[in-house]
């Protein structure tokens, strides 16, 4: 999940992600596609590997998807109690083929209750009344956090019911100008563009991003790829067309 560019922009965001990861408070990350929900979870990731287990859910289909990618990471990060509570003394993978979701649920919420954790909650796409249940007893279990991330109320499905509070959620606002021109350069030269002409591609990019933090960087992205370049000029419309199909998808 690792992001490649610095967080330019996002001291509010991050400001506010921080108090409620110390305060061990749950927390609601809403907006747009490319708003920068994503990096602000690999910075909170980064930040709990210090002093604790992040548990990170890029997205899950079904609720059987959730608990494997749950229990996967409990493994990988050595969490005590739910190994204890697992025995899975002939390899994890090979006994997580052989758990039923109730079996799963119910180990989880053993360990969680002995030995808290925070739940990072990618891209959530209306995960329904069974994923609520779950998470509910979690959202409730003393010392649990749980960081979701969602394009808007519609796509946050049944957990509505867990974030209803407006304290607890937080609304990521686009870039102001000199924030997308920093991101643009930053991402320029990571990306290795400043060999081209960059002048009419930074004015279209920053217009047509309008402070969104990924659309520019992936603007960037698709112009080191030479397919969409013609010498030094590179092909902005083809890049804005890969990037509404990319988004759309």
């Amino acid at each position: 999940m690792a992001y490649p560019l610095p967080l330019i922009g996002f001291e509010r965001e991050q400001r506010v992600l921080e108090e409620a990861l110390c305060q061990r408070r749950s927390l609601l990350l809403l907006g747009c596609a490319g708003s920068g929900k994503t990096a602000l979870l690999d910075w909170a990731c980064r930040r709990l590997r210090h002093s604790g287990v992040p548990v990170y859910v890029p997205r899950f289909e079904t609720p059987h998807d959730l608990l494997l990618t749950i229990a996967r990471e409990l493994f990988r990060h050595r969490h005590a109690a739910f190994q204890r509570l697992a025995c899975a003394d002939l390899g994890w993978e090979r006994w997580l083929e052989q758990q039923t979701s109730s079996r799963l649920r119910g180990l989880m919420w053993q360990a969680f209750e002995q030995e808290p954790a925070t739940i990072l909650l990618d891209h959530l796409n209306r995960p329904g009344h069974v994923v609520y249940r779950f998470l509910q007893r979690l959202y409730y279990t003393p010392g649990m956090v749980l960081v979701a991330a969602a394009r808007d109320q519609a796509h946050l499905g049944e957990l509505r019911r867990l974030f209803w509070d407006p304290r607890h959620i937080l609304h990521i606002r686009p870039l102001s100008g000199p924030e997308a021109r920093r991101l643009f350069q930053a991402a320029a030269e990571y990306f290795n563009l400043n060999g081209l002409a960059l002048e009419d591609f930074r004015r279209k990019v920053l217009e047509s991003a309008k402070g969104n933090p990924g659309d520019i960087v992936e603007m960037c992205r698709l112009a080191s790829d030479p397919r969409y370049r013609s010498g030094t000029h590179i092909e902005f419309s083809l890049i804005r067309i890969e990037l509404k199909m990319l988004r759309s998808g």
